[in-house]
Order: C-alpha cells, then sequence, then structure tokens
C-alpha cells in the first residue's frame, strides 16, 4: 500500500483526473449490473400472470440497451481520464528522475551502470502506468461495486448473501496450493532470466572475439543451456501452477453454484419467495467479471510492486550535498589532508595526504585497484570523502558551487562519452560559445583535424550513437580536444592516452605538454614512460601512499616503483620472433 501511496504521490497534479477516472469507472460497473435487475424486472411482469405489453418488453429492452452502451461510454472515458493522468505522470516521473540524477553522486551513477538507469527510465516507470491507469481506477470500483452487491442481497436474504460468498473459502484454498513455494521459485525465475540475459548479450557483444577464435560452438552452447534452463523452469512451474490456476478461474466466477440448490430448498419451504430467488441468482452472476477482474490485477500487483521499490530506491537516495557558494579560489594548487574513503564497507584509500602545486604536473600511478582513480574522481566529487579534508587554492571543494568547481577543472577520462551530433558539436561541449575556428584549432592541437577532414561532412559528420563510427584511439582525441577547449585551471587526465594508436601517441603527448603549461595537472599514468617529467609522482599501493617524488627519486628509494619500471621497459621491447626454415 505505501508503494501505492508513493506512486500516487506523482499524481498529485492531475489527481482530478484520477478522481473522475474512479468515479466513471464506478458508474459504468453499477450500470454494467443493471440489466441483470431489469431481466429480473421482465421476469416478474410475466410471472404476474397478466398480459406483458410489447411497449413494457421494448421499455425493459431498451433500457437494456441503454445501460450497456452507457457501461461502454462510461468505461472509454474513465480510461481516457486515467490515461491522460498516466501518462503525465510517467513524464514527471522521468523528470524527476532525472532531477535526482543531476544531483546524485556521479559514483553512483557509474557504479550502477547506465544499462539500469535505461531499463528504470523506460521500462519500469512505463510499467507504473498501469497501476494508474488501470489498477487504481478498476481496482477500486471492482471491490467497491462487489461490495455493495453483497450487502444488497444480505438486505434481501442474509442466507443467500452468505451461500454467494460460500465459494470463496474454496477459492482461496485453491489459490494458497498454487502459490505454495511461489517466492523461492520467483527468485529461481529471476536468477535463471538474468543468467539467460547475460549469456544472449555475451554472445550477441562477444561475436567478433568468438569467430575470430573459433568458438562458436561453445559460447552457444552456453547461451542454448540458459535458454534452455529458463524453458525448463517456467514449463515445470507452469505444469504445476496451470491445474490450479484453471480451478481457480473456474470456480472464482461460479458465485451460484451453491446459491441454485439451497435457494430451491429455501423456496420450496416457504422461507423465499421465486421473485427473491431469481433477483439473488441474477445478482450473483453479475459479480463474476469484477471478481475476474480484480483477479487479473492482483497477478501483477505483487511484481509491479517489487518493481516501483526499485524507482523509489532511486528517488529516495542521498544526494551529494550542494552549496550556493560565491567563493572561488584565487589560485589553483590542490591539496589533499588524511583523505580516507570507503565504499560501503570496503575502505580504498587511507589518509591520503599530498600537495599538488599549481602550474605542475603530478602524477599518480600503482596497480589496478590501489586507489589512483578514486583520488582523482573524489576531487570531481563523484563521492564525498567522509574523512579528511580535499582544497582546491586552500577552499574545502565542498564550500564551493558546484559550477565553480566544474568550472575549474576539465577531466579526460578513459572511458570516453561521445553523443550521436556532429564531431564540431562533440567538441563544442567543452565550451557551448566556442567559435568554429577554436574547435579546429583545439582539434589539430589534439591530432583529430586529419581524420575528421577524412569523413564525410567533415566537422558536420554524424558520429553515431556512443561514437560507434570512430576507433577508440579517435574517441580518446576528441574527448582531449573537448577538454582542452575548456581551457579550465585544472586537468584531470584519467588514462588519457590508453586508446591512441602508438604511431599518434607521441604526437598527442607532445601537444599535451605544451598545453599543459601553467595549468595544475594530475594525471592517472598507466604507461610509466608518460609522466617522467612529472614534477611530483605519487605511488600508490593498497589504498595508501608508498612514495613520492620525481622518476629519478623514485628509481633510487622505491622497490615498487624500480620493479614497475622494469617491468613496463620490458614491455616495450616485446616483440615476436619467427624461425626461418632452413632449405633443404
Amino acid at each position: 500500500m505505501n508503494e501505492i501511496i508513493k506512486v500516487l504521490s506523482y499524481t498529485r497534479e492531475h489527481r482530478r483526473k484520477v478522481y473522475y477516472a474512479i468515479i466513471l469507472a464506478t458508474l459504468s460497473v453499477f450500470i454494467s449490473i443493471a440489466p441483470y435487475y431489469l431481466v429480473h424486472v421482465l421476469i416478474r411482469e410475466f410471472m404476474t400472470g397478466s398480459a406483458v405489453s410489447v411497449s413494457v418488453i421494448a421499455m425493459l429492452s431498451g433500457a437494456v440497451l441503454f445501460c450497456l452502451i452507457g457501461k461502454s461510454v462510461l468505461y472509454f472515458s474513465a480510461m481516457k481520464y486515467s490515461h491522460q493522468a498516466a501518462f503525465d505522470t510517467l513524464y514527471g516521473m522521468r523528470n524527476s528522475l532525472a532531477d535526482k540524477m543531476a544531483r546524485l553522486p556521479m559514483g553512483d551513477i557509474t557504479n550502477q551502470g547506465s544499462g539500469s538507469f535505461k531499463q528504470i527510465f523506460v521500462d519500469l516507470i512505463e510499467e507504473m502506468e498501469l497501476i494508474i491507469a488501470h489498477i487504481i481506477p478498476e481496482g477500486i470500483s471492482n471491490t467497491l461495486v462487489p461490495l455493495t452487491v453483497i450487502v444488497f442481497l444480505f438486505f434481501i436474504d442474509w442466507r443467500m448473501a452468505l451461500l454467494t460468498l460460500a465459494m470463496i473459502p474454496i477459492v482461496m484454498l485453491v489459490f494458497f496450493l498454487m502459490m505454495r513455494g511461489r517466492i523461492t521459485k520467483m527468485d529461481r525465475y529471476l536468477k535463471a532470466t538474468q543468467n539467460m540475459s547475460e549469456n544472449i548479450v555475451e554472445f550477441i557483444g562477444g561475436m567478433e572475439v568468438i569467430k575470430i577464435f573459433n568458438q562458436t560452438e561453445s559460447s552457444f552452447a552456453r547461451y542454448a543451456t540458459s535458454v534452455r534452463e529458463y524453458k525448463n523452469f517456467i514449463l515445470d512451474w507452469s505444469r504445476d501452477a496451470w491445474p490450479y490456476l484453471a480451478a481457480f478461474y473456474v470456480l472464482l466466477p461460479c458465485t451460484i453454484i451453491f446459491l441454485v440448490p439451497c435457494g430451491g430448498l429455501f423456496m420450496m419451504a416457504g422461507s423465499l419467495d421465486i421473485a427473491g430467488y431469481i433477483l439473488c441468482i441474477l445478482l450473483a452472476l453479475s459479480l463474476g467479471t469484477p471478481l475476474l477482474r480484480l483477479t487479473e490485477f492482483g497477478n501483477t500487483f505483487h511484481m509491479i510492486i517489487m518493481k516501483s521499490r526499485i524507482i523509489d530506491n532511486i528517488l529516495t537516495r542521498e544526494e551529494l550535498p550542494l552549496v550556493e557558494s560565491n567563493l572561488s579560489p584565487a589560485r589553483f594548487d590542490i591539496g589533499y589532508n588524511q583523505v580516507s574513503f570507503a565504499y560501503e564497507d570496503e575502505k580504498v584509500l587511507k589518509e591520503v595526504s599530498f600537495t599538488a602545486a599549481a602550474n605542475t604536473v603530478t602524477a599518480l600511478v600503482g596497480k589496478s585497484g590501489s586507489g589512483k582513480t578514486t583520488i582523482a574522481r573524489l576531487l570531481l566529487r563523484f563521492w564525498d570523502n567522509r574523512e579528511g579534508e580535499i582544497t582546491i587554492g586552500g577552499i574545502n571543494i565542498k564550500e564551493l558551487s558546484f559550477s565553480t568547481l566544474m568550472d575549474s577543472i576539465s577531466y579526460v577520462s578513459q572511458d570516453v562519452h561521445l553523443f550521436n551530433i556532429p564531431v564540431m558539436d562533440n567538441i563544442r561541449m567543452g565550451k557551448p560559445d566556442a567559435t568554429d575556428d577554436e574547435v579546429i584549432t583545439v582539434a589539430k592541437i589534439a591530432q583529430c583535424h586529419d581524420f575528421i577532414m577524412e569523413m564525410d561532412q567533415q566537422y558536420q559528420t554524424g558520429i553515431g550513437t556512443v561514437g560507434n563510427k570512430l576507433s577508440g584511439g579517435q574517441k580518446q582525441r576528441l574527448s582531449i580536444a573537448r577538454a582542452l577547449l575548456k581551457d579550465a585551471p585544472i586537468i584531470v587526465l584519467d588514462e588519457a592516452t590508453a586508446f591512441t594508436d602508438p604511431e599518434n601517441e607521441d604526437l598527442i603527448q607532445g601537444a599535451l605538454n605544451g598545453l599543459l603549461l601553467g595549468k595544475t595537472v594530475l594525471v592517472i599514468a598507466h604507461r610509466l614512460s608518460t609522466i617522467t617529467e612529472a614534477d611530483n609522482i605519487i605511488l600508490m599501493d593498497g589504498g595508501a601512499i608508498a612514495a613520492q617524488g620525481t622518476h629519478d627519486d623514485l628509481l633510487d628509494r622505491s622497490p615498487i616503483y624500480h620493479k614497475m619500471w622494469d617491468a613496463h621497459m620490458e614491455s616495450m621491447t616485446w616483440n615476436i620472433s619467427v624461425k626461418e626454415e632452413e632449405n633443404d
């Protein structure tokens, strides 16, 4: 019920339409029962013994027709209002979710993944339409009307009312037999679905590698096995549930199964007249459709509630605390003072302290998982550190407005995201008011210009969804051009040359070295050869600073760094040797 109330809270701007839908749907169900009463009136006319005129038959038949048409008109009017309210509400929910994402820590969003948010935005919110457009108006109307009919039956004859309800305990027993073990089965169902989905994505996404290494048979076998396991589980569950489900749907509308024989005995005993007997039977028959409609909603209600909790989990998450501040750094040195950070219970940074002086290059190196990227992302407030302090120009970054912080930093990530818009507009995102000449200038510096000019429409060429028309190195260079155009005083390079091709890496590195003069640079390095000229190299190990200094200092003082350097140099000399066979 709490989930329904939460979903309803989004309809507050359209609540009047929801009320109209409930009223019209309720009237529709009431009118759908009226023909049963009119048939009773007609039968009673024939039972009086006097001749029934054609006009009476025509009038009652017209009334039945009017009720049937009125039921349809009222129902469609109710659905019109409920669907208008539903889709307006879904629009509002998606806007609320987008606004919420803008206020969430960026780390929470990247950790959850774009696929998960796509499912929430498109699929899960769409399913809330069933609650607003159908379950609320139809559920309320199909509950109120049967209750009213039952109360009316009690006024006619309390025994007949109880006989009408006598099937409910039997139906509930069948229902509980059908639902036994449902939690366990649902858990197995979700796991089977997830396993099948993962294997499908792996098979399709890795098709190139699968074919190259001739693994089609083994990979397809895993995919086929997961689909088969899903099919077998669904079939087994269905075989177990279908007999009970069939019995449930057969028995539920059989409200007259006890009413007809017992009512006949009451009539023979003289405690019930034939008119009351017929009226009770007709009213009991009218309950079948509303009860079946309620059951249809009940089958999907639990699943929708589970999905609504996923949406609510996003909307109730703790937001990144932001301040409205006029503070602006006068200088751009970066300070980390006893900074610790944990992802849930896993501590990934332990009392990290260092200073990245203004107009210098500070490099972060270390094994994967040592905390390098976390240090950089804390500066960008992907998350907020709970312990210690991060400053820019001596000001705690939490005291700066978010716009001031973002204006101060250009960030080039190893995970490049480009939009399905022209190349020119993708680069211009770094500075929306930049001229075409400014964009072309930074593109040349980032070694993008030549490959852009080879495209069909040059700078106006669309690059496809997430830049899928470009190579990894080309996308990386475009992201560098975007950051260069922004021209922020602090630059964070997170493995910025990870995907550049070898023939262009030296050119890009040279361009970066020239453009980074006069800026505070924090670089996360994978290739140690790219940061040998850095002013300060910080070696991370297990979330803590193991050593820091220049390249030469660390070679002399740090066995860990020396070992990393030797391994790097050895990898640069790797080659493939081919032994020529001697001719006989």
